[in-house]
């Protein structure tokens, strides 16, 4: 990643879009595509790179796939729906329920049903979160993947599913001869805040914006107030928000981040910032985990 001083401006926004269209176009031509396909999860990084797609290509060269289980929420749905509304874009559906149940997934958290109201999802997911993290930082302990059998199948339950969406995004893009874009932002790589081959793709757009940064731009594109306004979240465990399942607000993380990038130290970032030294040595360990996360897979040079 190219190294910064600054967050891009709302100022500067205009040319980050550019840039953005540009290389989505250009990628698409290299690899001789028709298309992009997006998977539309009803959050703010999707809905970005659905307008910016869109303009850069034609909207008639634009998929989108909303991806649903039985854990979805219907916020996600109506979100899903808001964006390709607004884009003029048809909205492709696709339930992975039945895979998912053949394959023995929802075996592994039995709790949540198929006809459990959504409040208990989410209130049983926020009390198993406090539960695990009474020892340490859970975060840090799903990066390792550290922990007793019932935590195991907690990640592998999390980790499926992003990995099923990716094999969904893929089935359409072999289909119609488009890329597969990935939505990660600089944010998400820093942490190493996603699932391995999870909600993957061939090109990363928003790869160099920290996530206050793409909300800057969604402000500027014009996504639907209803996702501007939505606490973002992977909707894979009902009630569990990013800036819960990472421990940090984004507003701050993506400062301390910033500030590492450009090599200040954990005294000087704590002092800067008004913040802990323990934050700043959180991230750091996970930044540090996160940095191994990324050059998978490893392979070896002979």
């Amino acid at each position: 990643m190219i190294m910064r001083n600054k967050f891009f401006t709302s100022a500067e926004m205009p040319q980050v879009a550019e840039k953005i269209e540009g290389f989505i176009k250009e990628y698409v031509e290299k690899f001789e595509k028709e298309g992009v396909v997006i998977g539309v999860s009803g959050g703010i990084d999707s809905a970005v790179l659905v307008k910016l797609s869109a303009k850069a290509l034609g909207r008639d060269k634009v998929t989108l796939v909303h991806i649903t289980e039985r854990d979805t929420l219907k916020e996600s749905t109506r979100c899903a729906k808001a964006i390709a509304k607004d884009a003029g874009i048809p909205l492709k559906f696709k339930s992975l329920t039945l895979m998912l149940t053949h394959f023995g997934l929802y075996s592994l958290q039995p709790f949540l049903g198929y006809i459990a109201p959504e409040k208990l999802k989410e209130e049983y997911a926020r009390k198993r979160r406090e539960e695990l993290s009474q020892d340490g930082p859970l975060y840090l302990k799903h990066l390792l993947g550290k922990g007793d059998e019932k935590f195991r199948k907690d990640i592998a339950y999390y980790e499926t599913k992003a990995r099923a969406i990716t094999l969904t995004l893929y089935y359409f893009a072999n289909l119609e001869n488009k890329l597969v874009i990935d939505s990660g932002n600089k944010t998400e790589i820093s942490v190493g805040y996603y699932a391995r081959y999870g909600e993957a793709g061939d090109i990363m757009p928003l790869a160099g914006l920290y996530k206050t940064e793409v909300y800057e731009l969604a402000k500027y594109v014009g996504v639907p107030e209803v996702v501007l306004n939505r606490h973002p979240a992977p909707d894979i465990i009902p009630g569990i928000t990013d800036e819960v399942a990472i421990g940090m607000k984004y507003s701050v993380l993506d400062k301390i981040l910033l500030l590492m990038e450009n090599g200040e130290t954990t005294e000087e970032i704590a002092e800067r910032l008004e913040v802990p030294e323990s934050n700043v040595k959180y991230v750091e360990k996970i930044r540090k985990y996160a940095k191994l996360l990324s050059e998978i897979p490893i392979k070896l040079e002979l």
